[in-house]
């Protein structure tokens, strides 16, 4: 063997090692940005929509305390809300004040493991928040609650899809630009800065082993049929993050009787009430008329 075939061997290998360090690495980097906690402070209101708000903790079934807001309206219904990746309670504020003030509900809004001022040192894109609603039914069950509903936006709308086996009792459920698979949550980012896919391999093995699921278990769209109480699908039909074809598998795989559809004309991974606030609140009121409608009426006195 020549010096120079020599030298053009150990250069291939050293570039190939620093090929798999790179890629490796990158993708532990990537999995543990995603998934690292989103810790903050922020002041607490001391209303919302005119009611008082209770700061409450919650304790979920594997240890986690979240903090909570808690505001009292009406006494026999009320809605939890489930905030998105990177976001907080905060993201509902505006909601929680539709809800109180025209829709008539009490609300329960918690910042989920890892995020705002709950604990956790974890971020599982909806599988382990599970419990969380879990913890957050069960609190507003034992506050005397017989109606209660779950209102997510995307990592959210997904905690009430993974929910789904153990949530029979949930009044109705609204899913804001939820994803139908973990893998096509992944695919769809990348797909817009045009990375190809085998280039974030590592990281999504790395990404499920840091949350303890599988990419098979993390499938919102198969848990869909155990979607029986009314629920409204929402999502937006430019979102980039999330094809329209993808929502329309998650709403056509609910095994709910009372199921609705709304997408927003142009709507991307956004705020939709902060965009169209006229649309998406008459949406949601008549979707809630209707769910109230089958409700049995309270006896008097």
């Amino acid at each position: 063997m020549t010096k120079w075939k020599k030298i053009t061997i150990a250069a291939a290998a050293i570039i190939a090692v620093a090929f798999l360090a790179i890629w490796i690495g990158g993708g532990a980097i990537a999995a543990h940005m995603v998934t690292q906690p989103r810790h903050r402070t922020f002041e607490d209101p001391e209303t919302l929509a005119g009611k008082p708000v209770e700061n409450v903790a919650i304790t979920t079934e594997d240890g986690i305390r979240l903090s909570a807001w808690h505001v009292a309206h009406a006494p026999d219904r009320a809605v939890i809300f489930l905030a998105g990746i990177g976001a907080d309670r905060r993201q509902f504020n505006s909601r929680a004040e539709y809800y109180l003030s025209t829709l008539g509900f009490s609300v329960l809004m918690p910042d989920l493991r890892g995020t705002g001022k709950s604990g956790g040192d974890l971020i599982s894109i909806g599988w382990h928040e599970r419990k969380d609603l879990a913890a957050c039914r069960a609190f507003l069950r034992d506050r005397g609650y017989r109606h209660i509903g779950a209102h997510g936006i995307s990592l959210g709308a997904a905690t009430i899809c993974y929910s789904l086996k153990d949530s029979g009792d949930l009044a109705f459920a609204v899913l804001e630009s939820s994803y139908d698979t973990i893998d096509n949550a992944i695919f769809n980012r990348v797909d817009l800065y045009h990375v190809p896919h085998f280039l974030i391999f590592p990281g999504r093995l790395l990404l499920h082993w840091r949350m303890g699921a599988s990419a098979r278990e993390m499938q919102p769209l198969a848990y869909m049929p155990y979607c029986t109480m009314p629920t409204l699908v929402m999502a937006g039909d430019a979102e980039g993050f999330l094809k329209l074809s993808e929502t329309m598998d998650l709403y056509n795989r609910c095994a709910a009787s009372k199921k609705r559809l709304h997408i927003f004309k142009d709507g991307h991974h956004e705020n939709f009430l902060g965009r169209y606030p006229d649309e998406f609140k008459n949406e949601l009121k008549s979707f809630i008329a209707e769910v109230e409608a089958e409700w049995p009426s309270v006896p008097s006195g």
